[in-house]
Formats: structure tokens, C-alpha cells, sequence
């Protein structure tokens, strides 16, 4: 479980016995006014990671497309069997993918038939 700090902070500043009940409700105020950029900043989306693969292909019409798992920073080519698959990935061009820092699959993946 992920706790957020602003909350934590505003919930020790307001349980503290010694706050009045204005300084307490102006902190709270402050808080809740900070938190909200910070969570609008975190959904904004990329402009160069795609849902879907169709947008990746009209933004990389000169480029290959390729799935970027997110969390082991590794792509991997349409045709093979992980293209496309898992949660935590997203279309990309490869040129920014390898310039986000993600590498190539160092094993052979299994090809897909285009049956």
C-alpha cells in the first residue's frame, strides 16, 4: 500500500491536540490546494506513448512501432508472441523508446503466424 505524504502530514498537523481549530482548518486547506496539480500533473498523458497502436502508427510513420513494457523498460516487435500483451505497457516509436531507455528483449521471442 502507497501512502501520500501530504495526507500523512495532514493527519499528524490536525490530530495534534495543540493546533486551534483555524490554523488547523487553513493547513488542511493549504494541503488539499497543493495535493490537486501534483494529481492532475500524474494524468497527463505522454505525447510520445500510445493506448493504442493505430495513434502510435500515425505518429511514427517512419519509425517501427513497438510494445514498451513499462516496468522492465524492454520492448519488444510486433509479430512476437508479447507484442501488445501485459498491463503495464504502451505503444511507442522505437527511436523514443530507446531514448527513454528501453532495451530489446536479449532472448529470441516466439513468432507469432499472422494466420
Amino acid at each position: 500500500m502507497k501512502l501520500n505524504p501530504v495526507a500523512l502530514a495532514t493527519t499528524a498537523l490536525l490530530s495534534c491536540a495543540m493546533l486551534s481549530p483555524a490554523v488547523a482548518a487553513s493547513t488542511a486547506a493549504a494541503t488539499a490546494t497543493a495535493a490537486k496539480p501534483a494529481m492532475m500533473a500524474a494524468k497527463t498523458p505522454d505525447p510520445k506513448r500510445f493506448a493504442t497502436e493505430a495513434a502510435a502508427k500515425a505518429s511514427c510513420s517512419t519509425d517501427t512501432v513497438v510494445w514498451a513494457n513499462l516496468r522492465s523498460k524492454i520492448y519488444h516487435l510486433r509479430g512476437t508472441a508479447t507484442y501488445g500483451k501485459g498491463k503495464h505497457g504502451v505503444y511507442m516509436c522505437t527511436a523514443d523508446a530507446t531514448s527513454e531507455g528501453f532495451k530489446p528483449t536479449k532472448k529470441p521471442e516466439k513468432q507469432v503466424s499472422s494466420k
